[in-house]
């Protein structure tokens, strides 16, 4: 059974990395990222990058420590006794939770945000909740199958998701005002540190190889597929904020919602052929949230499955009665401010989950695992 479902490939898994990571917050990103930091604003999402290693390292370590299991089912193992699998499991009650409910609030604003943007900038008359049940039945019918059909999802999508990343570098070429950068000088590092805090949710994903780590199949280059989708997501986000203040510049950029967006507006007065192409921009752009949102909500749901022990159906049943309270969820904040507070308080919740809990649970298996060490060389001594 556990060979099976080991059939996540390397290549693969570098598109569910990255396709979890980038998601509709790169719509606001240039603006979010110039608020403290002003023409310097692209060093926040490389700051956050960085801070994204260090969690990154530790489920690596974990992955590798236990191969072909997910962290549903090593968890137990690492803070429960040899001797007393349901001690471990009864530990793992609270860190189940705060994982699971990250996930299901953090899928909820990425849906809330891709629907406001939406609402906003193209289908003015449509309402909120019809363009949110609309992708609510796609997540809801790709939870009816197995995980590898998510894989593959992930892997067909991926190089359409790849067209709005490189696309508004480009435009921003034709439009850029490369003084808007200058001068390059950081005036408060305690500054730069906070906006690369902040900038670290828009990492928020990569905590779902938790799960994926343990479907890899055996040979595949873990390392390699980590820190390239690591890597590749710090560049497009660099990009996309550096493109924002050459195009604008960072105190327009304050005036803007989702200047990503505007950005490709500015393609129109460029001579290119499309006379919406923020239309186009944004019909690709749903492709890359599905595949966030969809990872997000699937993997919750597969979590579920896992920790109980149950099969596709119960995988099915729970998708299903989730989705309400989740829609719900997704409608609470009453407008965008709202909006932009919640998911604020959920960057906070997500430093807990996304890298507390995976440092915490490797410093433990580490510390476990040296006491083991030198009790077997003690035991050796002895023997001698």
């Amino acid at each position: 059974m556990e060979t099976q479902r080991r059939f996540v490939s390397t290549w693969q898994l570098i598109t569910i990395l990255i396709s979890s990571m980038i998601g509709v917050g790169i719509l606001s990103l240039p603006r979010t990222v110039t608020t403290k930091l002003h023409e310097m604003g692209w060093v926040a999402p490389v700051i956050g990058g960085v801070i994204a290693i260090f969690p990154l390292m530790a489920i690596l370590y974990l992955s590798k420590e236990y191969p072909g299991l997910t962290f549903v089912e090593y968890s137990p193992r690492i803070l429960g006794k040899s001797g007393s699998p349901k001690l471990g499991r009864l530990l793992c009650y609270p860190w189940m939770f705060l994982f699971f409910s990250f996930q299901f609030l953090n899928a909820a604003m990425v849906a809330r945000g891709f629907g406001e943007v939406v609402v906003t900038a193209v289908l003015l008359e449509t309402p909120l909740e019809a363009t949110l049940i609309g992708l609510f039945l796609i997540v809801l019918f790709l939870c009816m199958h197995e995980i590898d059909v998510l894989v593959r999802v992930n892997e067909l999508l991926f190089p359409i998701m790849l067209i709005p990343i490189f696309l508004v570098p480009y435009v921003s070429l034709t439009a850029a005002d490369w003084n808007n950068l200058l001068p390059i000088h950081i005036e408060s590092w305690s500054d730069a540190l906070k906006a690369g805090i902040n900038t670290f949710s828009l990492y928020t994903g990569y905590e779902l190889l938790l799960v994926y780590y343990g479907l890899v199949i055996p040979g595949a280059k873990i390392g390699l597929a980590t820190w390239f989708g690591l890597v590749f997501t710090i560049v497009s986000y660099a990009l996309t904020a550096v493109a924002g203040i050459v195009v604008f510049g960072y105190e327009e950029l304050q005036l803007m919602i989702w200047p990503t967006l505007e950005m490709v507006k500015t393609a129109q007065r460029t001579g290119w052929f499309l006379e919406r192409l923020e239309s186009a921009f944004l019909a690709i752009w749903v492709a890359s949230v599905f595949t966030t949102l969809g990872n997000m909500y699937y993997t919750t749901i597969y979590g579920l499955r896992l920790w109980f022990g149950k099969g596709i159906r119960f995988q099915r049943i729970t998708a299903l009665v989730l989705i309400i309270p989740f829609f719900y969820v997704t409608l609470l904040p009453q407008n965008i401010v709202q909006f932009f507070a919640y998911a604020q308080y959920l960057t906070h919740f997500g430093y807990v989950v996304s890298i507390g809990l995976p440092i915490l649970l490797a410093l433990i298996h580490w510390l476990r695992k040296q006491n083991v060490e030198v009790q077997e060389a003690d035991s050796k001594k002895g023997g001698t």
